[in-house]
């Protein structure tokens, strides 16, 4: 390097020798890796020097090669890392990890590059603080061409290595909300928890770029509502015949929503648990209302995803789906909205019946026990967002016979249970507000005594009537083996929806009868379309059990009486059985129901089309489900029987 060039030229100088490094290539081999690191560290301070004194009206251009010369190896170190995910006993990922500690030396130093970066360019600004993210090769757009490109880079940052790495952002954020819920190991409460990945480091980072985001006065309203800046061309600048105008345009340096996602969960985690991550850079309190989940919301549904791989990724989307809806307004979207959320659909990422259709997915099919939960909880906080037109029409969708996901619907049918229940609640206070008035000589309103809800009308079984209490004859019409699987797959469905009808009949007072469940043809109807076929079905079931119940016994205790016989020689001794009469024969309830022995046997013969082997334990439990089932009936039966 020459000593006496001008800044201009030793910037230009080692911005050419570091667009040279082919980084995925040299990151391969310790000995070149060791040295394009060594001559990154060099080039880059020797280029961060030189810009702290170039002075250019369009500094800009100068700024966009730095952020690029710090993007490659960003990427890079972020594609070795998906190499040794990917294949972990590969030649290059066996040298990665033997490279880790290097690799992560190197990671500090870039991260250390940027925010130098990012404090010499606001250095320069002289207390500007107000920008536009918009990217433009006009002359008075400098100052926001600045501030985006570094925004770019804070952003790709956040992408490439805190994104892929798991935070617990969503238990973090539903443990601060829910201090009741408790997280426990599969195995049970007292066994203890597994271990944790370490992620101080990632945190460390996360807090580092939040900061930067601080010193760069970003706005978070302007961030979630960014979409590319339409710019055309006007030619090449007479002044400069090397500058390239069509460089500096957003196609070509998109802002991550990604990045963007993961800065969002960044600030949501610092505000509920600062003592792991503390920044500056939270979310305004003028974001915490309904306006989060238009933005917010909508931009982080598209990263909720069951793809294991995404694990990390979907879990921070989560926690700001989870922030997002909180803040929705109980009765708050309207039909007419359904779509877009807001009356100015051009600021939506995406609108609510989609973020209400990749929810339902994300609950019904993450391998992840407590993202299901959560996101399911969300799902009904969402649904109490709407009005009620909206909550009828999102809940009929979920209980239909044409949901994907026979455990959403199942699950479902309590989301209906749930909102008819609030809908009473708010009818009785309602009518416990007019009593007071009356008994205060005061004139009740005639509004608040009309039912206005078709949660408590009749409205009610004209919408779910035929979705909920309905019995699917075709499910069991197949053979024996593929009977009892329909009918296990279909269980929770009819189980949610007797208790359903149970409730209705209970809450709904006969006397005023407002949703008209107590009318003999709703009830005579439901007992034709649901409570017959399934009571006929529960006795085909009940004798079958107790039938294949009788010939397990036997066949245990005749395998029994062949081991007692060998008893000295195999120290066998057969634990007692332990049984309660009922009114369909001898079951027996002294069982484990969460038993997770394997069956050698059973497994063998999967998918040959032949009856797995029979235990009395398994059958026990099947009777056990149906003779629950049956009870609800019989309260169904003994509540109905006048109107039959």
């Amino acid at each position: 390097m020459d000593q006496g060039a001008s800044p201009r030229e030793q910037f230009l100088e080692s911005q050419e020798v570091l667009s040279t490094i082919e980084w995925i290539d040299v990151l391969q081999g310790h000995a070149s890796a060791t040295q394009a690191m060594a001559l990154f560290n060099m080039h880059m301070s020797i280029l961060l020097e030189a810009l702290k004194s170039i002075k250019a009206k369009k500094f800009s251009r100068f700024l966009k090669d730095t952020v690029l010369a710090l993007a490659r190896p960003v990427k890079a170190l972020r594609r070795i890392r998906e190499y040794v995910e990917a294949d972990p006993t590969s030649e290059i990922a066996q040298q990665a990890q033997k490279d880790d500690t290097l690799f992560q030396s190197f990671e500090e130093n870039i991260l250390t590059k940027v925010s130098a970066l990012v404090k010499t360019v606001v250095g320069q600004w002289d207390g500007h603080q107000m920008f536009q993210l918009k990217l433009s090769p006009d002359q008075e757009n400098e100052l926001n061409n600045q501030h985006y490109l570094l925004i770019y880079l804070i952003l790709l940052v956040l992408d490439q290595w805190v994104a892929s790495q798991e935070i617990e952002a969503s238990v973090t954020y539903f443990e601060h909300v829910h201090p009741k819920y408790r997280r426990f190991s599969p195995k049970g409460p007292n066994q203890p928890s597994p271990a944790k990945k370490d992620n101080s480091g990632t945190l460390r980072h996360l807090q580092c770029l939040m900061d930067l985001c601080t010193l760069c006065h970003l706005s978070i309203e302007d961030l979630l509502v960014w979409k590319p800046t339409p710019v055309f061309s006007t030619g090449i600048d007479d002044n400069d015949d090397s500058y390239d105008e069509e460089a500096l345009i957003e196609d070509n340096y998109p802002l991550s929503e990604t990045g963007i996602t993961t800065l969002v969960s960044g600030m949501i985690y610092t505000l509920i648990d600062s003592t792991k991550l503390s920044s500056s850079f939270t979310l305004p309190l003028a974001l915490a209302q309904d306006w989060v989940f238009t933005a917010a919301g909508g931009l982080a549904s598209g990263f909720l995803t069951s793809d294991t791989s995404q694990y990390a990724m979907a879990d921070k989307a989560l926690s700001v789906l989870l922030y997002a809806i909180d803040r929705v307004p109980l009765n708050q979207f309207k039909m007419e909205v359904l779509d877009f959320c807001s009356t100015d659909s051009s600021t939506d990422r995406m609108g609510l019946f989609q973020i209400f259709q990749v929810m339902v997915t994300f609950s019904s099919t993450s391998e992840s026990p407590s993202h299901r939960f959560f996101a399911f909880q969300a799902l009904d906080r969402l649904i109490q967002g709407c009005e009620d037109d909206v909550k009828l029409y999102l809940l009929d969708h979920l209980v239909a016979p044409s949901c994907p996901f026979e455990s959403m619907r199942a699950a479902a049918i309590n989301l209906v249970k749930g909102t008819v229940e609030r809908a009473f609640q708010e009818l009785d206070r309602v009518r416990q507000e007019n009593t007071a008035k009356v008994q205060s000589g005061k004139t009740p309103s005639s509004a608040a005594t009309q039912v206005t809800s078709p949660f408590t009308s009749p409205l009610l079984l004209k919408t779910f009537k035929e979705s909920i209490w309905s019995f699917e004859a075709k499910a069991f019409q197949h053979s024996v083996l593929k009977d009892e699987g329909a009918w296990t797959q279909k269980y929770d469905t009819f189980m949610h929806a007797l208790n359903f009808y149970l409730f209705l009949l209970m809450r709904d007072n006969e006397d005023e009868n407002l949703t008209e469940v107590w009318s003999t043809s709703s009830i005579q109807e439901i007992h034709k379309a649901f409570l017959d076929p399934l009571s006929e079905r529960l006795e085909e079931l009940k004798d079958e059990y107790i039938e294949r119940l009788s010939r397990a016994e036997e066949e245990e205790s005749r395998v029994a009486g062949l081991m007692d016989e060998d008893e000295e020689e195999n120290e066998f001794t057969r634990p007692p059985t332990h049984k309660i009469k009922s009114k369909n024969g001898v079951v027996n309830f002294d069982i484990d129901m969460d038993s997770d022995e394997d069956d050698d046997d059973n497994d063998e013969l999967e998918g040959t089309g032949a009856r797995p082997k029979d235990t009395v334990l398994e059958l026990n439990q099947s009777m056990m489900r149906v003779e629950l089932m049956d009870e609800v009936l019989e309260r169904i039966r003994e509540l109905t029987k006048d109107r039959l």
